[in-house]
């Protein structure tokens, strides 16, 4: 299917979810799912609202990351300690496709929400639900963020400092990660709903996630131990003379067209550097080599040097240099989108979806409550028992 048609026939049309997930894997899983087209209703607690809506700097009550994982959603506020929110949960559970829930275990059944009861009323259900540990083992009732399962699943081993210290990724990968996988799951969940009428219930972990997600470097930490070997080399970050680029010349031929650009073509016959077995084991010494000549050029020459000779290269661009990048704008990878709440926005095209356009449906995130009052009445209360909700604190709704 063209991309671009998927924005007036989306593959999800039709398809409800009910996303009672906070913070970001969840939710992201449940963003795909409105990508596609699916009703999404986003179930927030009143007051805060989702996790999400704390991690960073919050402009209103949009930070990035609430941005980001509630786009295409309805937002509906209620408090399920409260009967009233409870039971609009309990039956909002009843009539959906999807369920999506992140809860510590066993604390959703309270509400009545977990698989084996909405089951009973919803025998078709795909349920995902999504733990920290796992729903079993000696860690399952431990909390886990992104950075703790940095940490715990050795994602952090593998990337230290210049000192050896273990850094994190700056970024909550593991969150993502974990949402693409859960939207995998759901997507093949629905695919067999629909051709075969069976429901499933879907259960993932951050662990996982993490542990699928560096499956390469576990395999290479079993085969060969704590010090793994580098994929080749020359490959690494090397600093210019006004930044850094990222160079990759292990191939053979590549290496020693390398050699012959920077003047040094003995070392096409080095025993040291003469094949790639004998440039990993020798590394240290070839880099000692490298890096005093590419700091005596610039980033932009070293650039136009090796895309002449064809080595892989690139440049350390930040995420401001993106702004203006022309690749980036030639393929609109990055798309400047107008936000109700946080303005002017770079939004990134998601791989096969349709470029975000300002006012595109997919492209907005709603407010906490935006659409309490609207959902309320598609289940069939009326405006003055709506009212009486929200001011009794059992819903809640954006002004």
């Amino acid at each position: 299917m063209d991309s671009a048609a998927m924005t007036d026939d989306p593959p999800f049309e039709g398809v409800r979810v009910l996303d009672l997930s906070q913070g970001i894997a969840g939710p992201y899983c449940g963003m795909m799912l409105a990508r596609n087209g699916a009703d999404v209703i986003k179930l927030e607690p009143t007051g805060t609202g989702c996790w999400s809506r704390q991690l960073g700097k919050a402009t209103g009550d949009h930070t990035a990351h609430s941005l980001i994982v509630h786009r295409g959603k309805r937002s509906l506020s209620l408090d399920l300690k409260s009967p009233e929110g409870c039971a609009i949960a309990r039956r909002l559970a009843a009539d959906c496709d999807v369920l999506i829930q992140n809860y510590r275990v066993g604390k959703i059944d309270r509400f009545g929400l977990d698989y084996d009861t909405v089951r009973q009323a919803n025998e078709a259900i795909v349920y995902l639900s999504i733990t920290g540990f796992g729903s079993s083992g000696p860690n399952a009732d431990l909390p886990a963020t992104d950075s703790v399962m940095q940490a715990y699943t050795g994602l952090m081993s593998i990337n230290r400092d210049a000192t050896g210290m273990p850094q994190r990724l700056n970024m909550l990968a593991i969150d993502f990660a974990c949402g693409l996988y859960g939207f995998q799951a759901v997507s093949s969940a629905l695919y067999r709903k629909a051709m075969k009428g069976k429901g499933a219930h879907i259960q993932t972990s951050l662990l996982e996630a993490s542990l699928s997600y560096q499956e390469a470097a576990i395999i290479e930490s079993a085969l060969q131990g704590a010090e793994v070997e580098p994929i080749g080399m020359p490959v690494g970050t090397f600093k210019t003379s006004d930044g850094y680029m990222s160079i990759n010349a292990r191939r053979q031929p590549q290496f020693e067209r390398f050699a012959r650009l920077l003047g040094h073509e003995e070392w096409i016959a080095d025993p040291r550097f003469v094949e790639p077995r004998a440039r990993v084991a020798n590394r240290e010494a070839l880099l000692v080599l490298l890096r005093p000549i590419i700091e005596t050029k610039t980033t932009d020459a070293w650039c136009a040097l090796l895309s002449e000779i064809d080595v892989l290269h690139g440049r350390v661009h930040t995420h401001g240099d993106l702004f203006e990048d022309a690749q980036v704008k030639a393929i609109s990878a990055l798309r400047w989108v107008e936000d109700p709440t946080l303005g002017t926005l770079p939004m990134a095209s998601l791989p096969g979806q349709p470029t975000p356009m300002t006012g595109d449906r997919f492209t907005l995130s709603p407010r906490l409550g935006e659409h309490t009052r609207e959902i309320l009445a598609e289940l069939g209360h009326e405006a003055a028992a709506i009212e009486a909700m929200i001011a009794g604190g059992a819903a809640q709704a954006a002004d």
